[in-house]
């Protein structure tokens, strides 16, 4: 497949390299935000068209089409946004200041990059403790579980992009489909949670809860987790294959966060939302979609793994970083790439960070500040380089109008006549 070539092919291996970490977001955006807020009907409106428009805007406008129109020799992430708008400036100060924004992103990121596969790996074992008879499970062999995921998921990861992809795209189509038919069944039960495609509802629920609603909105942002892949991970398939999958995976997302929506208006007591949806509608489907749930969160921390080699890389590139060795995994994207300190210095982090936080409920307030500051940054750069490209454009017009009448007229025009 070319770079740009977007077919089937194209599309499944962007499922299993790109979207896992964006993809296994249903699993904890409402059990986390459910919490914070009374499950009244109003209140399920407001925050599922928070996590609608969210999606619309976060996602498909900020990353999907602007940031993605933004790449450079093809890839893209928050150290091509600052090659970019470096010309563009006219003083050393706006440069250095910048440079310093793109280290805090690339800090962010890599916040990012060890909390994914901690939060999305736990949050999918902890769904054991509704199988009967598991209900009292330790929470160490939880976090034990998890931690034997992650070991075995980082050691694979020499195997290059390209492999990875092939055989994560397949289960990643699975899992929409099956988040698909699960939000289908639970919309038909109570179809009123159309209404949050309304922007409305979630401008008035912000309004009704004044500053409680916006650190609700704060939560909310974790439905956009792993949208920054869609461009950080542009130099391992391309633009076009991604940005086509993306509407695939858009649709999935929205009819499961729907379903659980209406699920929690018909069952306002439940505390895992995903799982006790999928459990209320087949106890005897509830096991297979619980391992590939785990495999979901797998390849979900795959994602992030590939988006935090390309971003190392190109901090190397440009000076940012120290040199660590670099192995190329493939011959015909020299994007695809493997570095083995990296790898392993996520690992260690990784399993730090699922023994001192227990639960994945208590990753979510970190989590969703590294997603924030991350859109934050990127979204300021963006604004930066459309700004100056413009200014750029009207000011090239203009001189050469200027260089172009200087040229046509005729020379004796500017001779004063005595």
């Amino acid at each position: 497949m070319s770079r740009d070539g977007a077919g089937i092919g194209g599309i499944i291996k962007s499922l299993g390299l790109v979207f896992g970490d964006i993809g296994t977001s249903p699993i904890y955006t409402l059990t986390v935000i459910i919490l914070l807020t009374k499950p009244t009907s109003d209140n399920i409106i407001g925050v599922l068209s928070l996590i609608v428009w969210t999606l619309c805007i976060l996602v498909t406008l900020e990353y999907g089409w602007l940031a993605m129109s933004l790449g450079k020799k093809g890839e893209g992430g928050t150290i091509v946004l600052k090659e970019i708008l470096r010309p563009l400036l006219k003083s050393n100060r706006q440069v250095a200041f910048i440079t310093l924004l793109s280290i805090i992103g690339i800090s962010l990121l890599i916040g990012d990059g060890v909390i994914t596969p901690a939060i999305s790996i736990l949050s999918a074992v902890e769904g054991l403790l509704l199988i009967p008879g598991l209900e009292k499970t330790n929470g160490n062999i939880l976090i034990l579980i998890a931690g034997i995921i992650a070991v075995v998921l980082f050691f694979f990861q020499d195997k290059g992009t390209e492999r990875v992809a092939k055989a994560f795209g397949p289960i990643m189509l699975l899992w929409f489909i099956v988040l698909s038919t699960s939000g289908l069944l639970a919309i038909m039960e109570s179809p009123e949670v159309f209404k949050a495609l309304n922007p409305y509802y979630g401008v008035k629920f912000l309004l009704d809860n004044g500053v409680s609603g916006f650190f609700i909105l704060s939560e909310v942002t974790l439905c956009a987790t792993g949208g920054e892949a869609l461009y950080a991970d542009m130099g391992h398939l391309g633009r076009r294959p991604i940005l086509r999958a993306w509407y695939f995976v858009f649709v999935a997302l929205l009819l499961n966060y729907l379903g659980q929506g209406a699920f929690l208006v018909t069952h306002p007591g439940a505390k895992n939302v995903l799982f006790e949806m999928v459990l209320s509608q087949s106890k005897t489907m509830y096991v297979p979609f619980l391992f590939l749930s785990i495999m979901a969160t797998v390849i979900a921390s795959q994602a992030m793994i590939s988006g935090m080699f390309s971003i190392v890389y190109q901090s190397i590139t440009t000076r940012l970083m120290p040199m660590f060795k670099v192995d190329y995994t493939s011959t015909e994207f020299r994007s695809q790439i493997y570095i083995g300190f990296v790898n392993w210095f996520l690992l260690v982090a990784v399993l730090l960070i699922m023994y001192e936080f227990k639960a994945s409920s208590n990753l979510a307030a970190a989590y969703g500040l590294a997603v924030t500051g991350t859109m934050t940054l990127t979204g300021l750069f963006m604004t930066w380089i459309f700004y100056l490209r413009k200014n750029w454009r009207y000011h090239s017009i203009q001189t050469w109008s200027h260089c172009s009448s200087i040229v046509t007229t005729p020379y004796y025009e500017g001779i004063k006549v005595a």
